[in-house]
């Protein structure tokens, strides 16, 4: 799902948008951006959202990521784990932004086996960076191959070969990109008034945004933010053919012909909730969660229930103000 497509040994790769969340991005986990619109002058209230990142200084950037699907009663687990802590720099480049994000810890658990602790990265110093314009559309994503290298220098030699593919430079830069014009697309010029709601225009697979919502005024890291939640409709044949994906070497295993095996029963449920300073779209936190199940039957009458999650957890910390 993601906004992530999970590293399958026995599945055929898919791309970030045609995996069950199809995760749902990376919504709100790295850079989140805005428009450029005027606020009133420091003090005062926002009143709507802008983008106008702070320059100089470092923040960090922690994130969590969990796709997983499994099907109760057997062994069957096809699993990733991730996390990562970026040290970023925004600097002023006259006519735009450059987001510096080096990459000082990451983790990788592949069905429940570690290949990274976290600490390996730390010594290659591998940064990307992210070139933002004055008005908050990303124009460029650079250093993404050195990072891909990086990565599979650190991993067994049996499996660096797929951590190339799933880290690949193009998804690396897609995210990133993604990210920013998810956000971007969303917020830009909207009304940062608790209640406020729009129509969301966001797309992520079979998650279409319906609408997002100015949930709540909270305090962040002695500034004040917004609590926006996005509500999506999903497309539930398009996540029903995903899971049969997923699935369809277990399914041959156990004598099933994936294509035969009809849907008898799913559900899916989405959580999107991120946290946003309305006076410089620099974002605090945000958690896309994804729940649910498809029940399979073979022509013969037999049943699968296959059990889908995706958590993607992302949180900043800035200096005080």
């Amino acid at each position: 799902m993601e906004r992530y497509a999970p590293m399958s040994s026995s599945l055929p790769k898919q791309s970030r948008r045609t995996r069950w969340s199809l995760l749902a991005p990376l919504a709100a986990v790295l850079a989140v951006a805005c428009g450029a619109q005027q606020n009133p002058p420091s003090g005062g209230p926002a009143t709507k959202f802008v983008f106008a990142p702070r320059v100089g200084g470092e923040f960090t950037h922690q994130m969590k990521h969990l796709d997983e699907v499994t099907v109760p009663g057997s062994n069957f687990r096809d699993s990733q784990e991730w996390s990562a802590v970026w040290k970023v720099k925004v600097e002023d480049g006259g006519d735009k932004y450059l987001y510096r994000r080096r990459l000082a810890e990451f983790s990788v658990t592949l069905n429940g086996q570690k290949l990274l602790n976290g600490q390996e990265i730390e010594p290659k110093k591998a940064e990307i960076v992210q070139v933002m314009s004055k008005d908050g559309r990303v124009l460029d994503v650079t250093g993404a191959e050195t990072l891909t290298e990086a990565l599979a220098s650190l991993v067994p030699e049996s499996e660096r070969a797929r951590v190339k593919q799933e880290f690949a430079p193009e998804r690396l830069r897609a995210m990133l990109a993604a990210r920013a014009v998810d956000s971007f697309d969303e917020v830009v010029g909207k009304p940062a008034e608790v209640g406020s709601t729009w129509k969301a225009e966001s797309k992520f697979g079979p998650l279409k945004g319906k609408t997002v919502v100015v949930d709540s005024a909270v305090g962040c890291g002695g500034r004040q933010c917004r609590k926006l939640t996005r509500v999506f409709d999903i497309d539930q044949e398009m996540v029903n053919d995903v899971v049969r994906q997923r699935v369809a070497t277990f399914l041959q295993q156990k004598g099933w012909k994936p294509s035969a095996a009809r849907v008898a029963d799913s559900n899916m449920k989405v959580e999107d909730v991120f946290v946003v300073e309305p006076a410089t779209c620099h974002f605090h936190d945000a958690n896309l969660n994804e729940e649910g199940f498809v029940v399979l039957k073979d022509p013969a009458g037999a049943s699968l229930k296959i059990v889908m999650t995706s958590k993607a957890e992302s949180h900043a910390d800035y200096p005080a103000p």
